[in-house]
């Protein structure tokens, strides 16, 4: 009884004649680069798909070319917005024809350093990463320094040539103390943690300017973590002069807040008054709907993943890249937490911690 061989596997040159080109072509599709039309580039797109086309990964990292992965770093992915940003940028990175390799920092810059080092051992096309560290560490750097496009989402890190794409968080902070303002409420305290992150230093700083411009005194309540949340906020409520309303720096204090109004028996809004910063799971299914700043973690995501392809197309270092900023507009989404009656239930979009 006869065997049945083993299909041939396909090469570069089996994409070449299906698509009518040469192979330098088929290599320029394959590894993003520039100097062929669209019309070139679609037809070669579907001479892989017909054939099922494979490029050998090890033989390019053997090679010294660069892998079709891309690295991506997050805090976590037990927190929605980063699970929804991460899903993002893998979606995109699928379009390019790239893998995406996850890794999560826990929130701590010695995870971070290491997961840098190993997604520059594996020779990544690109990083994308949602920094721990505000000052650009030595891994990082030798990233740079090996040619590898880097975007940074949500943080800066001073020192470091990357790309950034950003959220207006002191408007966004600023719209939402202003809601609760023309509510008629005074004593409007400021709660969350991370205090040392730009994005919430800038939150702070538009919840502080709108305070002010109001002639209002600012109570800004920094804790050290979302767990001291909880004890915080109840000490500061059982207080002698307690506020009559609340902003949130994120949506993990938003939880916590709602935890322990719910332990303490005060209602919202008749009791206390929210507005949270970052949309987050059921907001709008709660018995109260939550009023929140939303930003679009999505948004960020493919804005991260779009930048970060635009660099590896050209080709170029990344010493010889021009730096890019973009910065993504937030929302003010009204629900009924902030005091509002007969607001819809608005389906909620991802947040954030």
């Amino acid at each position: 009884m006869s065997k049945d061989k083993p299909q041939r596997k396909t090469t570069i040159s089996d994409v070449a004649r299906e698509a009518g080109v040469a192979q330098m072509t088929v290599s320029r599709v394959v590894n993003g680069g520039n100097y062929v039309s669209a019309e070139v580039r679609e037809r070669v797109q579907r001479a892989i798909a017909k054939l099922g086309y494979q490029p050998n990964e090890a033989a390019r990292i053997l090679k010294g070319q660069r892998a079709r992965t891309i690295g991506l770093i997050v805090p976590t992915l037990a927190d929605s917005f980063f699970s929804a940003c991460a899903h993002t940028v893998q979606e995109v990175s699928t379009r390019h024809g790239y893998m995406t390799l996850i890794q999560t920092s826990s929130n701590r810059a010695e995870v971070e350093t290491s997961e840098i080092d190993m997604m520059a051992a594996r020779n990544v096309a690109g990083l994308i990463l949602v920094p721990m560290e505000m000052k650009a560490s030595p891994g990082l750097l030798a990233v740079q320094s090996a040619g590898i496009p880097i975007v940074t989402l949500d943080r800066v890190v001073k020192g470091l040539s990357a790309s950034e794409v950003l959220v207006e968080n002191a408007l966004g902070a600023e719209e939402g103390v202003r809601h609760l303002i023309g509510h008629g409420h005074k004593q409007i305290a400021c709660l969350g943690y991370d205090a040392d992150l730009l994005s919430i230093q800038e939150r702070i700083h538009g919840y502080t300017t709108a305070m002010k411009e109001a002639g209002l005194h600012p109570q800004i309540w920094k804790v050290e973590s979302a767990k001291s949340v909880a004890l915080t906020l109840q000490r500061k409520l059982e207080g002698p002069q307690p506020p009559t309303a609340l902003f949130t720096l994120n949506n993990v204090t938003t939880i916590q807040t709602l935890y322990t109004l719910q332990q303490m028996g005060i209602k919202l809004p008749r009791d206390l008054a929210l507005v949270g910063f970052d949309d987050l799971e059921l907001a709008s299914l709660l018995t109260v709907p939550i009023t929140v700043v939303r930003q679009s973690a999505h948004e960020l995501g493919r804005s991260g993943a779009k930048l970060l392809f635009d660099m590896i197309r050209t080709g170029a270092p990344m010493k010889e890249l021009p730096k890019t900023r973009l910065v993504l507009p937030t929302e003010l989404v009204i629900r009924n937490s902030c005091g509002c009656k007969g607001v819809s239930r608005e389906m909620p979009a991802a947040g954030r911690g």
